[in-house]
């Protein structure tokens, strides 16, 4: 049983990343506290699956979030139906090895351009007067690796640790319409993207350094919905570590 439970009735929120993991976790959850969602994703067939659970609360959109133009397509259409947005988690993204001898630079390039452009979009449409709602909470999704930098993963560590730094430059600018935005770090927990990785890299020892054990994403959902929530009303500009440890 739930210690917290929110209402998040009559909320609208776009989810990046909503087919698996982390973004799969967060729309459930918002959508049981009766939040209205747009789940955003490649992939179509896990999209549907995850709406079928939810008929009434996901809605869905099959687009490539580094398309500016079909991201706003997506955005315009749900806010016309259901209302303005009261937030925005982008979730979205993928991890690879790129060690800086031998480097795929379209693959690099990619990493980036999912993570942090991707994101920096998001914002900039979801935040314009005719989609987002006063007081907006915005939610982009770094990784400790922004701090540990782990060998090999210069392109990750990279892009996500952009992504902080970012953050505390919009939230300069957005604060003038009560818009908030922070981000989230989480640890190596377990998730589609992690396993990927794990085929390239041992990842078993950054699971271990993980002072409370293994970690799932519904040790990390938490402090989202805690994020997009009116009690965190006065927290912006700041990226919350959510890692088991591993960082200590």
């Amino acid at each position: 049983m739930k210690e917290v439970i929110y209402d998040f009735s009559g909320k609208r929120f776009v989810i990046t990343g909503a087919s698996s993991g982390m973004g799969r976790q967060i729309a459930m959850e918002l959508a049981e506290a009766g939040a209205l969602i747009l789940g955003l994703a490649r992939g179509e067939n896990k999209l549907r699956e995850l709406s079928t659970l939810y008929p009434m609360q996901i809605k869905y959109a099959a687009c490539d979030v580094t398309d500016k133009e079909a991201l706003e397509i997506a955005v315009c259409k749900f806010v016309n139906e259901n209302g303005k947005l009261n937030g925005v988690v982008h979730a979205a993204g993928i991890s690879d090895i790129t060690p800086i001898k031998m480097y795929n630079e379209k693959v690099a390039h990619e990493i980036m351009d999912i993570s942090f452009w991707a994101g920096a979009n998001l914002i900039q449409i979801c935040t314009k007067n005719k989609y987002g709602k006063q007081g907006m909470s915005n939610i982009l999704f770094s990784s400790i690796c922004a701090h540990s930098a782990e060998k090999g993963m210069f392109a990750y560590a990279g892009a996500k640790a952009a992504l902080q730094i970012g953050a505390k430059s919009i939230a300069k600018e957005i604060a003038g319409k009560h818009h908030r935005i922070n981000t989230i770090t989480p640890g190596w927990v377990k998730t589609n993207m992690t396993d990927q990785a794990a085929q390239l890299a041992d990842l078993e020892k950054f699971f271990e350094n993980n002072l409370l054990g293994e970690g799932s994403v519904d040790d990390v959902s938490g402090i989202v919905l805690f994020l997009l929530s009116d009690r965190a009303r006065w927290i912006t500009g700041t990226d919350i570590v959510v890692d088991g440890g591993y960082l200590a």
